[in-house]
């Protein structure tokens, strides 16, 4: 749900307005902009009924609150999105929870049961890694093994189905849209777990506002799982994120980025990713390069230099509080992402004041993230005894490594690679210099930080 929409009063005044907790002066101008706005006259019915419910820890949802799902919640709906008790395990049960409305539909893509959108999507993906199953037959075995009862899938259950026929995930709690972007550039599958009302009920002022008022009162309501199949990124200021909905049985179908997000982030932006990528054939792959174990570049980004962004991005929060509410340190990230590949700005640019994001950087996040990558890339450069950093050093009377010092020796690395026409070793040599801005940004020794 977009906790951001502002209609004709802001969501902070109108929570203030509905507590009573806005001066005489603004409780009028409020209470006269929804006497002369019918879609908040008719939402009002709705908030009251949500927060009397709020108020009784037992509870379950039935058709008498208009337009949202009745699937089942139960005493722990509140806890889903805290991700440190569902990390820890701490009395609760993360549901995906049934998607009400949208199933058991002829269709290839389409879930046959309410309360299997998990299921399905598992199904989806064994069927392109080319293991024939049908959605009954892991509705089964899911049973068999406690993994469904008939309720839905808890989302540490995602993706058993995949291991067990040999296919490895990784389970991600507090992922981004970069995270998402480097499983897709390496050919990997996606489930992820979102609010469907966010996705399939965001259309109207009425429905906007009734999600928002549904997280605000009810907490975030994770419900449904579907797969991420792909970011269209053709028009930067409408960026798409493509998703195969098991639900809707939508294929590909385009939801805007801030929207996705939104549903996206009811769910602690949990994703579960193959290890591994599907075969060739299958349709979206034709890019993709199996030598290498990834398509060549992200929106004209080569895929080494994209993956110094996605180790940026961990150090990021999707959204931050404000004085006046909250902002979205990740879509300037992202702006300063499309503006780099634009070649509107040099990599070191992003770092400088246009850009919000750097307010809410944490470094700290980052660097575990970028050692893997510094360790990766090290394996595809052809550095050997007669040109690597120790003999750079021996031939050139450098005492010890400094930031300056191997900024030299990568530029010459880059142009004798380039001469010899080894471009992996030279792109991977860039992307150690962009390791070394990064450290000279926030005052690191590339020597203590990556290299020793």
């Amino acid at each position: 749900m977009n906790k951001h929409f502002n209609p004709a009063i802001s969501e902070e005044k109108f929570a203030a307005w509905l507590d009573g907790m806005l001066p005489a002066d603004e409780m009028r101008q409020v209470g006269t902009i929804i006497e002369n706005n019918n879609d908040l006259q008719n939402l009002l019915g709705a908030s009251d009924f949500i927060k009397d419910i709020s108020l009784n820890e037992d509870f379950l949802l039935d058709n008498s609150l208009p337009q949202i799902d009745n699937g089942f919640l139960d005493e722990n709906i509140a806890a889903v999105m805290d991700i440190n008790n569902f990390q820890n395990n701490i009395n609760m049960d993360p549901n995906i929870y049934v998607a009400d409305g949208h199933y058991g539909e002829t269709n290839p893509i389409q879930q046959g049961y309410s309360d299997t959108c998990a299921i399905k999507s598992q199904q989806l993906i064994l069927n392109d890694f080319g293991v024939p199953c049908s959605e009954d037959d892991l509705v089964q075995y899911s049973y068999e093994h406690g993994w469904y009862q008939g309720n839905g899938t808890t989302m540490a259950d995602v993706g058993n189905l995949l291991e067990t026929a040999g296919i490895p995930v990784t389970r991600q709690a507090d992922a981004n849209v970069f995270n998402l972007v480097s499983e897709l550039a390496q050919g990997h599958k996606i489930i992820v777990g979102v609010d469907s009302s966010e996705l399939w009920e965001n259309d109207s002022l009425f429905e906007k506002i009734k999600n928002w008022l549904s997280d605000f009162f009810m907490g975030d309501t994770p419900d449904h799982a579907l797969i991420v199949a792909g970011i269209d990124t053709s028009d930067p200021n409408n960026i798409q994120v493509l998703v195969t909905d098991p639900g809707s049985g939508d294929y590909c179908k385009a939801y805007p980025l801030e929207q996705f997000m939104d549903a996206w982030a009811d769910s602690s932006c949990y994703m579960v990713s193959t290890d591994i990528s599907v075969p060739q054939n299958v349709m979206g792959m034709e890019n993709f390069n199996p030598e290498i174990g990834h398509i060549d570049n992200i929106v004209g980004v080569p895929y080494a230099d994209f993956q110094i962004f996605n180790d940026l991005s961990y150090g990021l929060p999707i959204y931050a509080p404000t004085d006046m509410g909250y902002c979205c340190p990740m879509d300037s990230f992202t702006n300063a992402y499309l503006d780099y590949a634009h070649q509107n700005i040099a990599y070191m640019d992003i770092f400088g004041g246009d850009y919000m994001f750097n307010d809410y950087i944490q470094p700290d996040l980052i660097t575990p993230q970028m050692q893997g990558t510094y360790d990766y890339g090290l394996t595809q450069i052809d550095f050997n005894p007669m040109n690597d950093w120790d003999y750079y050093a021996a031939m050139n009377g450098i005492p010890m490594m400094t930031n300056d010092y191997y900024t030299d020796f990568l530029n010459q690395s880059i142009m004798d690679f380039t001469a010899m026409g080894d471009m992996q070793s030279a792109m991977y040599c860039e992307q150690q210099m962009m390791m070394l801005d990064y450290c000279n940004n926030f005052g690191y020794d590339f020597y203590d930080t990556f290299y020793c």
